[in-house]
């Protein structure tokens, strides 16, 4: 009998990967030593962001090769690729230096290489999580994914004191060999539950009572379903008004909060990585006993809120309560858009779907740096940047109104749905 690892043990493993993995989420670390004026790269922000946007774009490509070598091959060999990727990504950008033009060397090898990676090792962990727990799955992808969005709290301060110490090149190569070990080794201990396997008793009682997956569709099937773009579109705009607020936290702060404070500019940061952390289990949770439905309305409705509450904010609190409920929705969406692809397409093949659906996130990315950094500019407040938010957020709103299982068709299911598809 092979050795088998406690079923908890995938969360605390893809938790711990996702807080590696989350590192990305503290590139503002990175991007002020190269845009520092003193210092040696003197990049524009545009430049400074773009191994960044890159990133996140290559991120959600990753993932939907990713999904399909998961369905193929399982968790365990792609998640140890993922970390292979990571790793060696950070351990070239420390050659940055050595080349005629750094920015592009780090685009390539942090923005390309890394970006893959993360695709890569952020992938499995989601579907061995939702396999291990049927009854929970918008729970168990929830903890899962908390480690990302509580990354920065950790690794920002860390990444910090390497590049004060050693530059941003060695600073690099020390966290490309700690992520390269960890990753790869962690990654090696995934697994989807044997097919024998059967949750435990009080489990199966739960699982009863639980949303039912309608069917198992593969992703062809999928991608002809107007309810699958319908979700996609949901995921943009859900996480572009998050991507607003996260590369930009402390900007926001000192300028429509008039918070001039370096240890109070730095909470907003903080604030955000909590609660960004904190809505991917509660939504989660809110998906398992409502519905991803009712989940998306109240996100909807929340960020809208946030949106709002930011764009006519005169005081600290205000602008904190927006921070951090934009941040909690944000996270949200990261929790309950795989449990919206289990129940709506099944479990069979949701590394490949869910790795489609999250193309929507790096979309998501794309729309807020770019469009939200163009109305900055243009008009020189984030205050029209928010109310725009708002505007998605509305539509958001309203599309979530609309969000049902799509038709089955003979091309769709491939397995046959039960009799009974919702809650008993």
């Amino acid at each position: 009998m092979s050795f088998r690892l406690p079923r908890i043990s995938y969360l605390v493993i893809g938790f711990v990967m996702n807080l590696m993995l989350g590192t990305v989420y503290s590139w503002s670390v990175f991007k002020s030593a190269l845009t520092n004026p003193s210092g040696a790269y003197h990049a524009s922000n545009f430049e400074a962001n773009l191994p960044f946007a890159v990133a996140l774009a290559t991120f959600a490509v990753g993932m939907v090769f990713a999904g399909r070598l998961v369905d193929k091959h399982g968790p365990r060999k792609v998640a140890m690729l993922g970390g292979l990727l990571v790793g060696v990504g950070y351990m070239l950008s420390s050659l940055m230096d050595s080349t005629p033009w750094p920015l592009v060397t780090l685009t390539i090898t942090y923005g390309i290489i890394v970006g893959l990676g993360i695709g890569f090792a952020y992938n499995p962990p989601i579907p061995t999580a939702v396999r291990w727990y049927p009854a929970r799955n918008g729970l168990a992808s929830g903890i899962v994914v908390m480690g990302f969005g509580l990354s920065p709290l950790f690794t920002a301060p860390i990444a910090n004191a390497l590049i004060g110490w050693y530059g941003i090149a060695t600073a690099s190569l020390i966290l490309g060999a700690t992520f390269l070990v960890v990753l790869v080794g962690l990654g090696s201990l995934l697994a989807f539950p044997p097919a024998d396997w059967q949750p435990p008793a009080e489990v199966v009682a739960k699982a009863k009572r639980a949303w039912k997956a309608l069917a198992e569709v593969d992703t062809r099937a999928m991608l002809r379903s107007p309810m699958f773009w319908s979700a996609w579109l949901l995921y943009v705009l859900g996480t572009a008004g998050g991507f607003m607020v996260i590369g930009n936290a402390k900007d926001i702060a000192k300028e429509i909060g008039w918070i001039t404070d370096v240890v109070l500019l730095t909470a907003a940061v903080q604030v955000l990585a909590v609660f960004n952390s904190g809505g991917r289990p509660l939504f989660g949770r809110v998906a398992d006993v409502w519905g991803p439905k009712q989940a998306l309305l109240l996100m909807y409705a929340v960020l809208l809120g946030a949106m709002l509450a930011l764009a006519v904010s005169t005081s600290h609190v205000t602008v904190y309560a927006g921070i951090a409920l934009t941040g909690m929705v944000f996270g949200g969406f990261l929790a309950v858009m795989p449990a919206l692809a289990t129940l709506f397409f099944g479990t069979k093949n949701l590394g490949t779907n869910y790795g489609a659906l999250f193309t929507g996130y790096g979309s998501g990315a794309i729309v807020a740096l770019f469009a939200g950094g163009w109305i900055r500019d243009i008009l020189g407040s984030y205050v029209s940047a928010f109310y725009a938010g708002a505007i998605l957020s509305a539509v958001g709103l309203l599309i979530s109104l609309r969000v049902g299982p799509p038709r089955p068709t003979a091309a769709r299911a491939e397995v046959e749905p039960e009799p009974e598809v919702t809650r008993a």
